[in-house]
């Protein structure tokens, strides 16, 4: 009886836990949908404001530089997902990673032109944080990840297994899984 009661009660808090975050993404967005962008930019813009702790003053000159330098990094760091390596050959490969060196490049440019713009009303201090809020948590892209702040053991055990993995398949056909 006790077990029943306490398996009752741990789901109760499950689904409230639950229901409490729906009214949370209610209550910040409004609906129940998938935020648009304009949202999720303004969003980011009042957690730096507020992260960066801006006065009022501040935060009007912070917000619409902040936007456009969100829109463009978005802008330039979109990209179709390229086939792998097996699939493309040789002029393939070198037309994406030449695409990839002049958006990186595009980049470098965007950062350092909103750099000094935040500059002229921001400590160096408060731009730099201003800058790694993109690049933190919220960056999706793999392409533009830092790999020396990447711990890369397990991706390459999993790398030296794939290749074993793919000696033995070679080896012997009939190993092979699917």
């Amino acid at each position: 009886m006790k077990k029943l009661l306490i398996l009752l009660l741990s789901a109760a808090i499950c689904f409230s836990a639950a229901a409490q975050q729906k009214l949370e993404k209610k209550q910040r967005f409004g609906n129940d949908k998938k935020p648009n962008r304009e949202e999720i930019i303004e969003t980011k813009c009042k957690k730096a404001a507020d992260k960066l702790m801006l006065d009022d003053a501040t935060t009007a000159k912070f917000t619409p530089v902040y936007k456009a330098y969100l829109n463009e990094l978005s802008e330039n760091i979109k990209f179709n997902k390229p086939k792998t390596d097996g699939e493309m050959n040789d002029a393939a490969i070198d037309e994406n990673m030449q695409e990839y060196f002049v958006k990186m490049r595009k980049t470098v440019d965007i950062r350092e032109k909103y750099y000094k713009e935040f500059r002229t009303f921001l400590t160096a201090k408060q731009t730099k944080t201003a800058m790694k809020l993109f690049d933190g948590k919220h960056r999706k892209n793999k392409q533009f990840t830092d790999f020396n702040h990447v711990n890369s053991a397990p991706l390459m055990k999993r790398l030296e297994f794939y290749n074993e993995k793919q000696k033995l398949n070679k080896e012997n056909p009939s190993l092979q899984t699917k």
